[in-house]
C-alpha cells in the first residue's frame, strides 16, 4: 500500500552529522530503510548543508529524482531555487552542488531503488566505463504552480521536458481546499511521488500537514489526492521503468497506427483528445494513446461516452 508521511511525523528529523571541512550536514528520511542492506527499498529523504558546502560532482547507480526544498545554490551552472525538479538516469554523473553562502541548501531526494551511495569523480570514472550501454541523461525542470484550478478545483500542468520512452513524466498540481484528483497511473512506470510542497493532504482521514512525501508502487493503481483545508501545491514525479529500451506494452505495434501521435474527436460535440497533451487535470498524462485511456471515459463537454469518439487529423 502507499506509503505516506509529513514531516512531523518523522521519528528522529534532522540527524546532524559534522563534515571534515567544517562543515554540518543534516538528513530526515521519510521511509525507514532496512538495515539489511540487500533488500531493495524506495528512498525519500530531506538532504541539508550548511552554508558554502560544495558537493563534489558524482553519480547514483538508480534513476533519482532531487527536488529543491529550502535555501538555494546551483548544480553545475544551473541555479537551484524553490521547486526546482533534478532527474538523473542511473551512471549519470552530475554537479558540483554549490550551497548558497547565506542559507546552504535543502533538498529531497526520491528514489524508487535503494542506492549505495554517491560515487564521486574523477575517484569512480572506472566505474561508468564499465557499465555496458550506458545511457547517461538529466534535465532540470522548474515547476509552474501559477495555476488556476477550474471548476473541479484542481489544475495539472506537465514539467517541460521531463519525459522519454521509458514512461518518465512530471507534473505540478494546485488544488483548492476539500478537491480531489487521482494520480495518474503509475504502473506504466517504475513508480511514483508525490510531494506536497505547500497547504495539506488527507489521508486516511489524517491531515498531512507542510512537506509531506507519498510513495505509490508501480503496481498500486493512481492514488487519490485529497487538498486539506488550506488547498494543497504539489509535485507528481514518475520513476521510469529502469534500463534501456521501452516495456513490451509501450512499444508500437505493427499496422495499428501507433506511429505518429493522432487527435480523437467526440462525435457529438466536437471536443478534441489530443494524445499528445493528454487530460492531465484528468490523470490522463501527456503521450496517452487513445487505447490507453480508460473505458470510462466520458466527453467534459457533454459526457458523450468513449465509444463516440473518432480519430480525426487536423
Amino acid at each position: 500500500m502507499p506509503m505516506v508521511k509529513a514531516y512531523n511525523e518523522v521519528e528522529h528529523p534532522r540527524k546532524e552529522r559534522a563534515l571534515a571541512n567544517g562543515h554540518f550536514a543534516w538528513r530526515t528520511d521519510f521511509i525507514d530503510r532496512p538495515e539489511d542492506k540487500s533488500i531493495d527499498t524506495p528512498m525519500a529523504f530531506l538532504a541539508e548543508g550548511s552554508a558554502g558546502r560544495v558537493l563534489r560532482t558524482h553519480f547514483h547507480v538508480v534513476d533519482q529524482f532531487q527536488v529543491i526544498y529550502n535555501g538555494y545554490g546551483t548544480l553545475g551552472k544551473h541555479p537551484l531555487t524553490f521547486g526546482a525538479v533534478h532527474f538523473s538516469r542511473a551512471y549519470t554523473p552530475y554537479g558540483p552542488i554549490t550551497y548558497s553562502q547565506d542559507k546552504g541548501l535543502g533538498f529531497i531526494t526520491l528514489r524508487a531503488h535503494r542506492d549505495p551511495g554517491a560515487q564521486s569523480l574523477p575517484d569512480n570514472r572506472a566505474v561508468l566505463e564499465q557499465v555496458p550501454d550506458r545511457k547517461p541523461w538529466q534535465i532540470t525542470a522548474i515547476p509552474d504552480f501559477n495555476l488556476a484550478p477550474g471548476a473541479s478545483g484542481v489544475a495539472m500542468k506537465a514539467l517541460e521536458g521531463l519525459k522519454d520512452d521509458r514512461a518518465l513524466a512530471g507534473w505540478s498540481v494546485k488544488m483548492n481546499a476539500g478537491a480531489k484528483a487521482c494520480t495518474p497511473d503509475p504502473s506504466r512506470g517504475d513508480g511514483q511521488y508525490i510531494l506536497v510542497m505547500k497547504g495539506s493532504i488527507v489521508h486516511e482521514a489524517t491531515l498531512k500537514k507542510d512537506l509531506a512525501i507519498v510513495w505509490v508502487g508501480k503496481n498500486e493503481g493512481p492514488f487519490e489526492m485529497v487538498a486539506g483545508p488550506e488547498g494543497l501545491e504539489a509535485l507528481i514525479l514518475n520513476f521510469p521503468v529502469p534500463g534501456g529500451g521501452m516495456p513490451d506494452e509501450l512499444k508500437p505495434l505493427a499496422g495499428d497506427n501507433q506511429g505518429e501521435l493522432k487527435t480523437w474527436q467526440c462525435v457529438l460535440c466536437s471536443f478534441v483528445y489530443d494524445e499528445a497533451a493528454g487530460m492531465p487535470e484528468e490523470g490522463i498524462a501527456p503521450g496517452t494513446r487513445w487505447a490507453d485511456v480508460p473505458e470510462t471515459f466520458g466527453c467534459p463537454d457533454c459526457s458523450a461516452k468513449k465509444a463516440d469518439f473518432e480519430m480525426v487529423e487536423f
